[in-house]
């Protein structure tokens, strides 16, 4: 079990569920507009098609934004299952001096969906999926305990 102060470095986004346009929007939980700027304002689940993401996630969640040139979401990711319940991973991808970077993201879902809280590890992930898992199941009691939703 890992405790606070093994943690990785990481940030808590809040978002609230706007059931007219489907979307999760940031909160005014926090003064800035976003803690981390590789997450949007906004973000959207949906189902899966199969050719948009490789993982067998049977939901994904992306924002709005696209890259002008590819058409392809800025923030897009699968949401697989975690062993806690509302509990989900994913990850986000960037270049970095021509280097994919990939950093870990844990997603938790209020009871009824109206809330949604991002914790993002930036420029941390765990190649190996058994070793992620359980840092996974480690880390979710200590978020749990820091952000009771």
């Amino acid at each position: 079990m890992f405790n606070s102060t093994h943690l990785p470095a990481y940030k808590a986004a809040f978002y609230a569920n706007d059931p007219q346009t489907g979307y999760y929007t940031k909160t005014e939980q926090q003064p800035e507009k976003t803690p981390v700027m590789r997450l949007p304002y906004q973000l959207k689940v949906e189902p899966t098609i199969l050719h948009q993401i490789k993982c067998n996630a049977l939901q994904i969640i992306r924002g709005k934004e696209t890259f002008k040139k590819s058409g392809g979401f800025k923030f897009f990711t699968g949401l697989q299952d975690a062993k806690y319940f509302q509990w989900f991973t994913g990850n986000d991808y960037e270049k970095l001096k021509g280097e994919k970077i990939l950093s870990l993201c844990l997603f938790n879902f209020s009871v009824d969906n109206s809330r949604l809280t991002v914790f993002y590890f930036g420029r941390f992930y765990i190649d190996n999926p058994e070793a992620r898992e359980r840092f996974v199941n480690d880390v979710i009691p200590v978020l749990k305990e820091r952000y009771p939703l």
